[in-house]
């Protein structure tokens, strides 16, 4: 009996042949992300594009075409669509290559490329605030659904209501950050380097209104890449300096203020991040993001040191069952 991925390549082969100019294409293998999409790399008469194969019940890609088109208006680089089939779930898209930020930041040009990066977290915030209303809004709700994640596979044998009680101030600190668009996973695995060496950015398709330090903290503070904290803070002092400078925040919010929300927003993001790792190990059988787990750890354990009134959250910490 074929398996469902098997029969989807199958459905997205005879796509290709029968709906695409792509005929005689080649392809093979490019990656599989934490949910339900997977990439083929493919190649046709010497160029090669991305296909993403997104299960329209699991993934549906109308997002990721409609966000897409909103990013690259704001002059954000983000892949082209050459062919689509929303309803089997199957785009081809052109091809940044793959090289990753995570190779790339390891050479010489690191804190260049973090530049750029940010660059591009400073677009969001400069030219995609008129569809802010037409994006879902990273309201309390949400973040518990996030974090439910945490208390499902580290701590599963308190009650949802019980977790919530601990982690709710947490939760009203994050919500009452200012909101700007916010990719919700800008970090180095899902920023690629082309030739030409600008950036370009996939996996935005969860696009949130939200706090307007997340995709700082994703990037800076990145669940697969270390970097010095004395650094991480002046780049997000700049970063804060940038966005007084462009009116999106008030002269009145000092740089204590905004490392405070750095803290917060990270501490909610990577407590959501910890119990990802969890569940793609215990449900899935997939053990490599176990190898992450003890610098994700040591951030949430920082910011909890810093913020005596998240005891309530340090003591669910304490508590948890980790895998290291």
């Amino acid at each position: 009996m074929i398996d469902v991925v098997d029969e989807r390549k199958i459905r997205l082969e005879n796509w290709l042949q029968s709906n695409t100019p792509f005929k005689d294409a080649v392809l093979e293998i490019a990656s599989a992300d934490a949910s339900f999409r997977r990439y083929f790399r493919m190649f046709e008469k010497g160029n090669s594009y991305i296909v993403m194969d997104a299960p329209p019940d699991r993934e549906p890609c109308e997002p990721f075409i409609r966000i897409g088109g909103w990013m690259r208006d704001a002059g954000v680089r983000v892949p082209e669509i050459i062919e689509q089939d929303i309803e089997q779930g199957f785009l081809i898209l052109s091809d940044f290559g793959d090289r990753h930020y995570q190779e790339a930041i390891e050479g010489e040009n690191r804190k260049f490329l973090y530049d750029l990066a940010i660059e591009e977290i400073l677009k969001f915030q400069l030219n995609l605030g008129p569809i802010a209303s037409r994006i879902p809004v990273f309201d309390q709700a949400w973040q518990y659904r996030e974090m439910e994640i945490f208390r499902a596979w580290c701590l599963p044998d308190l009650s949802s209501e019980l977790f919530q009680d601990f982690t709710r101030v947490l939760v009203e600190e994050v919500d009452q950050i200012p909101k700007g668009f916010m990719h919700r996973d800008f970090h180095c695995r899902n920023l690629l380097l082309p030739e030409d060496g600008k950036p370009g950015v996939i996996d935005f398709q969860g696009a949130m209104l939200g706090p307007v330090t997340y995709d700082l903290v994703s990037l800076l503070r990145d669940c697969y890449v270390d970097n010095p904290n004395k650094w991480i803070e002046e780049k997000v002092v700049e970063y804060l300096e940038n966005l007084k400078k462009e009116k999106i925040l008030e002269e009145s919010v000092d740089s204590a203020c905004f490392l405070q929300w750095f803290d917060y927003t990270g501490l909610q993001r990577h407590l959501k991040c910890i119990g990802i790792f969890h569940r793609l190990k215990i449900r899935d059988g997939k053990s490599s993001y176990l190898n992450d787990i003890p610098r994700v750890l040591k951030y949430v354990e920082s910011v909890l040191n810093r913020h005596p009134k998240l005891s309530g959250v340090k003591e669910l910490v304490q508590q948890a069952s980790i895998l290291r």
